[in-house]
């Protein structure tokens, strides 16, 4: 398939991109740092770009099969980053005709799926900002015509990929998850339909 990452240079990006050339698929990758992304292969392509160039994210988008995003934010400050990249991101897929857009956000943001001490000590006192963008950012897209999935991992690991995890519709099983294994599963959901406009949380076995 052809799809496109955005994100691409993050750690979970990276995986995302790795195992999708493994797998046979084309992949446009987005990214205002392309030294960042050290994968040659015969079917990748890179754009250069930031999050508010409209035509850039256009670019990006037009003839992919589905859109992935890994996108994220550091630093507890006030910002509209996620959300507003992926309005714009939307609103290209709708101009360009894609429909399929898979989207990791994160365990907590429905408030309790974090667990009792993430939820009430450490989101309101180091991560306030940037989970209300993240709740925004879902906003976003529900509100979109795409067919959607928006996957919910705990805390993300450098291990090795398991290809063993759970998924559920409610609280997540476990405190953390490889970041490989979020790849693996966002690349299933880009033919798996069963959880379409739905936001499964993911995790360890």
């Amino acid at each position: 398939m052809k799809l496109a990452v955005f994100g691409a240079s993050g750690k979970t990006g990276l995986m995302l991109v790795f195992q999708a050339l493994n797998q046979g698929h084309e992949v446009t990758a987005y990214t205002r740092s392309p030294h960042k992304i050290s994968i040659t292969h015969k079917n990748i392509r890179i754009i250069q770009g930031e999050l508010v160039d409209y035509e850039k994210i256009k670019e990006v988008v037009k003839g992919q099969e589905a859109v992935l995003c890994t996108l994220g934010i550091t630093g507890n400050k006030p910002s509209t980053v996620l959300s507003g990249a992926t309005g714009l991101i939307l609103q290209a897929m709708e101009e360009c005709s894609v429909k399929r857009f898979i989207c990791m956000s994160s365990a907590g943001v429905e408030g309790s799926d974090g667990g009792f001490w993430f939820g009430k000590i450490i989101m309101p006192l180091f991560l306030k900002h940037i989970f209300e963008d993240k709740k925004r950012q879902i906003e976003v897209i529900k509100q979109s015509r795409a067919d959607w999935v928006i996957i919910r991992p705990v805390g993300l690991t450098d291990s090795p990929k398991t290809g063993r995890y759970r998924i559920n519709e409610g609280k997540p099983t476990s405190k953390s998850i490889p970041r490989a294994d979020v790849a693996d599963f966002m690349l299933k959901l880009m033919t798996d339909t069963r959880y379409d406009f739905k936001m499964p949380a993911i995790s360890s076995t």
